[in-house]
């Protein structure tokens, strides 16, 4: 029922609603002014100098980034509808079988090796060699290498055959420069054997079984070579050698050479100076009692201009040349040589035409002289050659892959161009070995050469490789007079093959040709007042033949086969110096690393 039925109740309870509502804000008031009381009032904050967060005072803690793993995470499955579309076709394919993969092969290459072999005629061969890395930037090596080879039937002197070899190398690289340095000893043992056929129980002065035929020639040689990437001043050599023998003969030669390179408008100047310096002495002179003794010295500057294009390549220049110490006629001249090298690449780059053309001034040594003919007198003459005119003319082609051909003229003019002449028989020789008609002495004459040059190589691959060169010359001496011994035609002959996988062959041919020789007639003295009378004649030509065969049995061990032989009438190189006919060797190589 309702709870004020009547109107009089109804503003009652509307009144004492009202007054309950006033009693409710006035009781709030009161607690809002109870409150205020603790009021902390206002305060003023005045900014002097703004806020400027600087990067000390940021202290984030910085999270890793988060990879997804991909062996964790699933990979998204694709799906690929086709929608087959029919075409109307008459091609048949043809049924090609796949393609065999061929293993590549691996090379590697050990460090060190040894070898050795044994043969005919007491022919033995021994060669040790190693190059062992320090660091990164430094190695050194070592080889040796010894020869022997046994007497010829039926000459009248020993002439057996040795040699020692013994090579210290030391090898410093870097990105910017290289250095390569060795000290190298070198004897030589041969023997003047090479008498003339004739019967010498009729000279009394020669005694086989007292005279000792030895001739032990000793090379040493110190060089080091020095080598700039990336500066003016690019190149250092220094070369220095002392030679000496069994006769108490000796030489020392010091050269100095350095190569200074300049930028040039995107080309080169080049300046090389150079240095020589040759001091050589023997006991005797052939002729007389005297002592020689020659001092040979000169200075070379050479400036050139260096163009090195795709297609052109230049050098052109001019050397001039000081000689000093003794000299031909007591006095010092100074000579200048023009320089020109030019050569042309098509544009296929398969003709490649040249020219080549210099003078040079060259000073000759009893090393270099020795080193050609073994069989020298340790008493020789030593002059400068001047080199007048040097020139090649001639092109080189390639018409194809692997293949080329090259073809060129030569012609030169020399004074003082050294000659072997071979030297008499001296009825006083004392029991000295080389003064029997069997050793060579040196002559100098004014000589013009010209001739052809041609060279053919064949490159099947890497291992298979095939060349030929042959050389004819004319000589013309002033006065036209013989040019002893040296062969108008030359040919050299070099081949590589492989033979599967394990077998490799190699083999190398060398022929020269007919060339004039002097001969004395030893007579007794009570015929004829020195006991000789000098003659010309042909000696023929000589062609010999070497080859060898590798079998790789493993990476580390092989075995060999060499062979040497001597397919013409004619044995020797030089005049009755004969050659073992054939030499056949074999012997096994075991290859193997060195670790510091």
């Amino acid at each position: 029922m309702p709870v004020c039925p009547n109107p009089i109740s109804t503003m009652k309870c509307s009144k004492v609603f009202l007054g309950f509502c006033l009693s409710l804000s006035f009781l709030n008031h009161s607690l809002a002014q109870e409150e205020g009381t603790d009021d902390l009032g206002t305060q003023e904050v005045t900014v002097v100098k703004s806020y400027s967060p600087s990067l000390k005072s940021v202290f984030k803690i910085r999270t890793n980034p988060e990879i997804d793993d991909s062996l964790v995470q699933k990979k998204i499955k694709v799906d690929y509808t086709f929608k087959p579309i029919p075409v109307v076709s008459t091609f048949v394919p043809n049924k090609a079988t796949p393609l065999k993969l061929q293993r590549q092969e691996r090379s590697f290459y050990n460090n060190s090796y040894v070898m050795g072999g044994i043969g005919n005629e007491s022919y033995l061969q021994f060669n040790f060699s190693t190059m062992v890395s320090l660091d990164r930037i430094q190695s050194i090596g070592l080889e040796l290498l010894y020869n022997k080879l046994g007497a010829i039937d039926q000459t009248l002197l020993n002439s057996d055959q040795k040699r020692t070899s013994l090579n210290l190398l030391h090898q410093y690289k870097q990105n910017n420069m290289r250095v390569d340095s060795d000290l190298r000893f070198d004897r030589q043992a041969r023997n003047y054997f090479g008498l003339y056929d004739l019967d010498w129980t009729n000279i009394p002065s020669l005694r086989s079984d007292v005279i000792d035929p030895s001739q032990n020639l000793n090379y040493l040689a110190i060089r080091s070579s020095w080598q700039w990437y990336d500066s003016l001043f690019n190149k250092v050599n220094f070369n220095t050698h002392i030679t000496t023998d069994s006769f108490d003969s000796s030489e020392q030669i010091v050269k100095i050479k350095t190569q200074i390179r300049i930028p040039f408008f995107n080309q080169f100047l080049e300046f090389i100076p150079h240095v020589e310096l040759i001091n050589t002495n023997f006991v005797r002179g052939y002729y007389n009692e005297e002592a020689l003794s020659f001092k040979k010295g000169m200075s070379r500057l050479e400036l050139q201009f260096l163009n090195i294009g795709r297609k052109l390549k230049l050098r052109l220049g001019a050397k001039g040349i000081y000689p000093f110490g003794d000299t031909e006629e007591g006095n010092q001249e100074f000579f200048i040589y023009p320089k020109a090298e030019i050569s042309y690449k098509s544009g296929n780059g398969k003709l490649v035409p040249f020219l080549n053309y210099q003078g040079s001034y060259d000073l000759n040594s009893f090393t270099a002289l020795s080193l050609e003919n073994p069989y020298v007198a340790p008493t020789l003459i030593i002059k400068p050659t001047q080199v007048n005119h040097y020139g090649d003319f001639g092109f080189d082609s390639y018409p194809g892959s692997g293949l080329s051909f090259k073809l060129n003229a030569h012609y030169s003019q020399t004074d003082n161009f050294p000659i072997f002449k071979r030297l008499p028989y001296d009825h006083n020789n004392g029991d000295i070995s080389y003064r029997l008609a069997n050793a060579y002495e040196v002559v100098y004459d004014r000589i013009e050469k010209k001739g052809i040059v041609t060279q053919f190589v064949m490159r099947f691959s890497e291992y298979n490789k095939f060349s030929i060169e042959t050389s004819y010359f004319e000589y013309k001496r002033n006065g036209d007079k013989k040019v002893w011994n040296l062969p108008s035609l030359k040919i050299d002959l070099n081949a590589n093959f492989r033979l599967g996988r394990e077998i490799f062959f190699q083999a190398g041919g060398h022929y020269i040709g007919i060339r004039d020789s002097v001969k004395n007639l030893v007579l007794p003295l009570q015929v004829n007042s020195d006991g000789n009378i000098e003659t010309n004649e042909l000696l023929g030509s000589f062609f010999s033949l070497a080859s060898s065969i590798t079998w790789k049995i493993n990476t580390q061990w092989d075995l060999f086969y060499q062979g040497k032989m001597i397919l013409s009438d004619n044995t020797s190189r030089w005049a009755y110096y004969q050659n073992q006919s054939q030499i056949h060797s074999a012997g096994i190589r075991y290859k193997f690393d060195i670790n510091l």
